[in-house]
């Protein structure tokens, strides 16, 4: 089992290697989402953008299509932005949500 470190949380959790952040923090009931979004949310479709996170360390996959269109303002103001939803873990993780 693979680890992921949330920053703000300061909780780190376990993951199933191949599993998305998401389905991580859901499987450890922890919320990677702010505020009404906790409620109000895609569900993981990538289709909002209300899971944005950032990894400060770890290996994951380069961006892929959904979350280049979902985050395309955001990234130019930052562009280590990533979406839980689609961010499959494959290396022990720190990460930082609510951004």
């Amino acid at each position: 089992m693979l680890e992921i470190q949330f920053i703000k949380q300061n909780r780190t959790i376990k993951a199933v290697e191949g599993e998305t952040v998401r389905e991580a923090a859901i499987r450890n009931k922890l919320s990677i989402y702010p505020h009404v979004f906790k409620a109000l949310n895609c569900r993981g479709r990538g289709l909002c953008h209300a899971c944005a996170i950032k990894i400060v360390s770890g290996n994951a996959e380069p961006k892929n299509e959904i979350e280049s269109e979902q985050l395309a303002k955001k990234l130019k103001k930052d562009p280590e932005l990533r979406l839980a939803c689609q961010v499959k873990v494959l290396d022990n993780m720190t990460i930082e949500t609510h951004v």
